[in-house]
């Protein structure tokens, strides 16, 4: 058996590279780091091959000092801490020093850096020698890493495509500039610039890597609690994508990605992003640094919290607030992808010949006078007073208008006044930005949704319908438990049971949920509790048993309504949490501005 032997230090040091190093873009992120700490506001990067032949970041930061260059290639020296309490208050993105050594061990590298209090610049080339010289460089470092991984194949075999490699480091700097908006950066590959971001605000930052379509999109936040502040910009549910690929997060300007902040995201965003899409958002958490624990990740992207579930409850709260917080002030226009299919199917073929009745609005002619809105207004104010709405899409649920003002003192409401109805299944309605097209049975089942919400949450009873056979469900001595402190919101949705023998015998159930299984609800209820009898999986559950049942109230596609209750439906998608997109997470109505009608037909071309 081998005896145990002491470690060569460049030994170590490969060993360490690959926990910190794995590809180029790992290099940029250490040193672009580092000249982030060091108070640069001017960034340069010059890549060659994807960062494998070429690494050059050069900075205008405070240097470091002649004396220091040679100790910052050896392994655990840093400036910027001393002791474990200044480890558990460190502010800065690096603190271990492993950095430079890692970096040293599978690369040729060379620093020149100029120290702020000096005349002269300096340089070292560890690969060589660990003795400095004179250099000419302005005040900052420049650090020169060529042939990354050479003494080390086996790494450089596990590189991706050049393409790829790239994509690595320009996707790895938009982040750092999202986190650092102050900071000037510039990306060159192979001389030709590739990236650019001057120094802006965080909003124009913004702008500069998401475009202004994202913060069109998107509700601000900014929201202190205690000493945590969440800021920033999320995305509305309806303005989503296929990857996470657009999702950042930061702690103290530091990239964040764990399972902490994926979860309270999507909790936030459980009933309105539709199946299978990711949000998109742009957010910082600003928390006192002994709060996190920042060095339990080999590359600082995750981090352990003091109060865990107190910094995911902030997490969920302020962003679901923030998201149901959102009102139609002005219908949402539809995205540019939407807009350039609808005009490039220009010019339209004509249709052919159909039935009158298949294409038909409840109300002629479409276009409405002033006068003629006068007269629908004072109608729903008498309609949605007097007239009970026809079974079975019941609108008897959505609370009728306040009583309107003379036309002088009235306000012009965000979706406008109806129109008409198309095929029975949207809504046409005219407001001071053009045209807005509502899905009648998307927008009615969200309206329905958070009603029955409020109702649960205000203790109110649904009906029940009585089973002519009890249905009988197993539970266990711990379910049973679990269930009596829940038997809360179960009765007020309308079920009712009883416990026999190690059996739930189900006696009645919800008298809006037809046809479904609700020995598999209850079984799912039961299991939840069992295991997490305290979170928000049960919300999770309640809000799935409501959108399944506002989902079966909602009005029908080929359900005809009238004026006034089209009006009705628009006023109360003004007054909903939510409304801009329906239970599974398709949008409930969208916007054609006048310049998009007016590209319809071609006018102005």
């Amino acid at each position: 058996m081998s005896r145990i032997q002491q470690l060569p230090n460049a030994l170590i040091n490969q060993i360490a590279a690959g926990e910190v190093i794995e590809r180029p873009a790992s290099v940029v992120k250490e040193i672009v780091e580092n000249a982030i700490d060091a108070g640069a506001t001017q960034i340069q990067i010059d890549i060659e091959e994807a960062g494998s032949k070429l690494i050059r970041v050069r900075d205008n930061g405070s240097g470091i000092h002649p004396e220091d260059l040679a100790l910052a290639f050896s392994t655990h020296a840093t400036s910027k801490i001393r002791s474990f309490e200044d480890l558990e208050h460190v502010r800065t993105l690096g603190f271990r020093g492993e950095a430079l050594p890692s970096i040293a061990s599978v690369s040729k590298t060379l620093l020149t850096s100029r120290f702020e209090a000096n005349d002269h610049a300096y340089k070292i080339v560890p690969y060589i020698s660990m003795d400095i010289s004179p250099a000419a460089h302005p005040q900052g470092t420049t650090i020169e890493i060529r042939d990354l991984f050479y003494n080390t194949p086996a790494r450089k075999k596990f590189l991706k495509s050049e393409r790829t490699e790239r994509q690595h480091i320009t996707q790895l700097l938009e982040r750092i500039a999202l986190s650092h908006s102050h900071v000037q950066f510039t990306l060159n590959n192979h001389g030709k610039l590739l990236a650019q971001y001057g120094g802006d605000n965080p909003e124009a930052r913004v702008t500069s890597v998401l475009g202004e379509d994202f913060l069109e999109q998107a509700v601000p936040i900014d929201v202190q609690n205690g000493d945590m502040r969440l800021w920033g910009w999320v995305g509305l549910p309806t303005y989503h994508h296929l990857n996470a690929d657009k999702q950042y997060f930061f702690i103290n300007g530091r990239t964040i990605r764990d399972k902490i902040i994926a979860h309270a995201i999507k909790q936030a965003y459980q009933d309105v992003l539709y199946h299978g899409r990711q949000p998109i958002f742009v957010l910082q958490l600003d928390i006192p640094p002994e709060l996190i624990d920042v060095n339990a990740h080999p590359q600082k992207q995750e981090v352990r919290y003091r109060e865990a579930r107190l910094t995911h409850d902030f997490l969920y709260s302020t962003i679901n607030h923030a998201l149901r917080a959102v009102r139609p002030t002005t219908a949402p226009t539809a995205t540019s992808e939407i807009s350039a299919k609808i005009i490039s199917e220009q010019p339209v073929k004509p249709s052919p010949p159909r039935q009158q009745t298949s294409f038909q609005y409840t109300t002629s002619p479409v276009r409405t006078t002033r006068h003629q809105l006068n007269e629908t207004r004072a109608y729903y104010q008498w309609a949605s007073q007097t007239q009970a709405p026809p079974a079975p899409a019941s609108l008897s649920s959505i609370s009728p208008l306040p009583n309107l003002e003379p036309e002088s003192q009235i306000e012009e409401h965000p979706l406008g006044y109806a129109l008409g109805q198309v095929h029975g299944i949207f809504i046409l309605a005219e407001n001071a930005n053009g045209l807005v097209i509502v899905d009648m049975h998307a927008a009615h089942e969200r309206i329905l949704y958070e009603k029955m919400k409020a109702q649960l949450a205000q203790k109110a009873v649904g009906e029940s319908q009585k089973l002519l056979i009890a249905q009988t469900l197993p539970i266990s001595a711990a379910q049973e438990e679990a269930l009596t402190e829940q038997t809360e919101w179960l009765t007020q949705l309308g079920y009712r049971w009883r416990i026999e023998t190690g059996e739930l015998l189900i006696d009645a159930v919800p008298a809006i949920l037809k046809k479904v299984d609700h020995r598999q609800i209850l079984a799912d209820v039961l299991t939840e509790l069992e295991y997490y009898p305290n979170s928000k999986q049960i919300e999770r559950l309640q809000n799935q048993i409501l959108s399944t049942i506002s989902c079966h109230k909602a009005i029908r596609a080929h359900h005809r309504l009238s004026l006034s209750e089209m009006n009705q439906l628009l006023r109360d998608i003004e007054n909903t949490p939510a409304a801009g997109q329906c239970n599974h997470g398709r949008p409930t109505y969208t916007q054609l501005n006048e310049e998009q009608l007016n590209a319809l037909f071609m006018r102005g071309q």
